[in-house]
């Protein structure tokens, strides 16, 4: 018995043992922005006027709004150079685990176009050493061998890892990327767009120790044989004794080939807005430099993230109407829904247009209403109404004393409802609610039309109540002022 716990207790061991050694941990996501990733038009509204960009391509999206802030060429496909490695690292990170090895095999030493291999000389044939350190040699200082050996030890090939990368390029949003290779080395087949490097770049910095490795300053390692490394970030906007430094810099990648010229790829933020900026083929680094400096600055000198508005009180608005025809009084209640962002996510404007008022109308599409709510003429939130109508019985001095026929029939009414209440988001019903009380309108003015001026008139309330007091000519002068 003794005998047979102690295999069962060993068996129960080694399984563990081996259940650890086959998981493989996932780094922490924290999310950024919107959560569907979408990357979307702005608003109507006028931008301010947007800086000289010397790359070819280049985008700047705000991640919480997913709005497109600056645009040029965007989808236009180019040499990505080695913010290709953006992507390696985010697959190594979801399949590795960082105490796995890493060998630099002869392939990832031999097998690059002439300038691929590390100048200094540190990595070589047969070298080993953590995933981890690995991670900060491909993001610190973009070794190209680290980038094939990861290739190699994650699919065996650089064919197999690139089907990786494309597939997962997909899964992130991209439209016109094709990846051949974890490095970034010229192949013509090997191109992507400014905004599917945002569309990858969001999906990285979304993994925590992504964000910790490409942000990191400096780094120090030693390898199987206690030869010691050091990697130092080659982007200077991370280096706080550059001249190029730039606090509100999380992470960034910097790329270059003779073909793809200066591109890069940087997650920035300044505690209310999330950007990513990436730029393609600047002739110079330092045209490189001031186009992220210039982009950054763009957005976070012209833009802000506000509250939604609310509706009414509460989301509510009343109004109080009168029917002599009918003989009520009619208590009107205008009751919003969740509000919608026009462009899906958080409230993104610039800033000129927060000095603005926000003004408040109300349409009918498809038979229901909707409430609008725009600043400077734009607009940008939109609430779903419904209309409540509580009718209260009164007699109208003009009204002759009823037959008593008739105060019999209102009696048997009281008993059973002192008030009627109609919930409606689109027209009211034109039928009576009782076939006798249709028999009693045969004799009255038709209860359609009496239906449709209590509509007209809570339609003109309407727009008194959602005008603001704001007058049309002070809205087109707006207009104009904003148009320039």
């Amino acid at each position: 018995m003794r005998h047979t716990v102690k295999k069962t207790m060993l068996f129960l061991l080694t399984f563990v043992l081996f259940v650890s050694c086959w998981h493989t941990p996932v780094s922490a996501q924290t999310k950024f922005g919107r959560e569907d990733h979408a990357i979307v038009e702005p608003a109507g509204y006028v931008p301010p006027s947007p800086p000289t960009v010397n790359s070819d391509t280049a985008i700047l999206v705000e991640l919480n709004s997913g709005v497109i802030l600056y645009k040029k060429n965007m989808h236009q496909r180019m040499f990505p150079a080695s913010i290709t490695k953006i992507m390696t690292a985010l697959l190594t990170l979801e399949t590795c685990s960082f105490d796995d090895e890493l060998l630099i095999t002869h392939e990832s030493v031999t097998d690059l176009v002439w300038g691929g291999a590390d100048s200094q000389g540190r990595f070589y044939e047969g070298q080993k050493f953590t995933v981890r350190d690995g991670l900060y040699a491909l993001c610190l200082d973009s070794v190209n061998t680290v980038g094939y050996a990861l290739a190699q030890k994650i699919d065996g090939s650089l064919e197999g890892f690139a089907g990786r990368m494309n597939a997962r390029a997909q899964e992130l949003g991209t439209l016109n990327t094709t990846f051949t290779n974890p490095h970034g080395l010229n192949d013509d087949a090997h191109l992507t767009t400014a905004y599917d490097m945002t569309k990858i770049l969001w999906g990285a910095i979304e993994n925590d120790d992504y964000r910790v490795i490409a942000g990191t300053k400096d780094y120090v390692f030693s390898d199987a044989e206690g030869h010691e490394i050091s990697c130092h970030h080659n982007y200077g906007v991370l280096q706080d004794d550059s001249p190029y430094y730039d606090w509100r810099v999380v992470c960034g990648k910097t790329g270059y080939t003779s073909d793809s010229m200066f591109t890069r790829a940087v997650y920035a933020t300044d505690g209310n807005l999330d950007l990513i900026c990436v730029t393609f083929h600047a002739d110079t680094t330092e045209l490189a430099y001031q186009d992220v400096k210039a982009l950054l600055d763009y957005g976070f000198n012209n833009y802000s993230l506000i509250d939604v508005p609310t509706f009414g009180t509460d989301g509510t608005m009343e109004a109080q109407l009168s029917d002599p025809v009918k003989g009520v009084d009619s208590k009107v209640l205008f009751t919003a829904g969740d509000a919608e962002v026009i462009t899906g996510a958080a409230l993104l404007v610039p800033n000129t247009y927060r000095s603005y008022d926000w003004n408040t109308d109300l349409t009918i599409e498809n038979g229901k209403f909707v409430g609008t709510m725009s600043l400077g003429g734009v607009d940008l939130v939109r609430f779903p109404v419904t209309m409540t109508v509580t009718e209260e019985n009164w007699t109208h001095p003009s009204t002759a004393e009823p037959s008593s026929e008739n105060r019999q029939g209102e009696e048997s009414e009281s008993e059973n409802e002192t008030a009627r209440t109609r919930s409606v988001n689109s027209f009211p019903e034109t039928e009576g609610d009782t076939e006798e009380e249709g028999k009693e309108q045969k004799g009255s003015p038709i209860l359609n039309v009496t239906l449709l001026i209590l509509l007209v008139a809570a339609l003109v309330l309407i727009g008194l109540l959602f005008l603001q007091n704001h007058s049309l000519k002070k809205r087109l002068r707006r207009k104009k002022d904003i148009r320039g």
